[in-house]
């Protein structure tokens, strides 16, 4: 009987997982931020495509080739303009460390283009190596206010 109260108790533990989870946390944000600012510099005064493919997650690639990033990129900065300023106006972080980790980060900014406003939203998690990558990226324009 003692065995098997051994048994069981290694058996419940072993298949527990333990995870710490955190929300909204001003760091995580900042964290993430790092990353969006990189992408934004790069449209305003770098304009390196592998800079910018780099910030992307192969997960990311796996849904949109790299051809169409480039087409939304050449069509936001040509149609709508360049980027001139960009303010953060929503942000959530989820992050989970222990047995089952997980890192997301959404951030949605309110851009300045030369010829209007858009929307854009960066969906971000950590990969396996500690890096923060863009998993999504959606760009939204304001038709009414141009």
């Amino acid at each position: 009987m003692k065995k098997f109260c051994i048994i069981l108790i290694s058996f419940l533990l072993i298949s527990c997982s333990f995870n710490q989870t955190f929300s909204n946390r001003e760091e995580d944000k900042k964290e993430a931020e790092k990353i969006s600012q990189k992408f934004f510099w790069e449209l305003k005064y770098g304009g390196n495509l592998d800079t910018i493919y780099n910030l992307f997650s192969d997960k990311f690639f796996e849904v949109t080739n790299k051809e169409k990033l480039l087409q939304i990129i050449n069509v936001s900065q040509n149609d709508i303009g360049r980027v001139e300023e960009y303010n953060l106006v929503k942000w959530e972080t989820l992050i989970i460390k222990g047995s089952n980790s997980k890192s997301e980060y959404l951030l949605i900014y309110d851009v300045k283009r030369g010829s209007g406003k858009t929307e854009e939203t960066f969906s971000m998690e950590k990969d396996k190596n500690g890096d923060i990558k863009i998993v999504g990226y959606r760009v939204n324009q304001d038709l009414l206010n141009k």
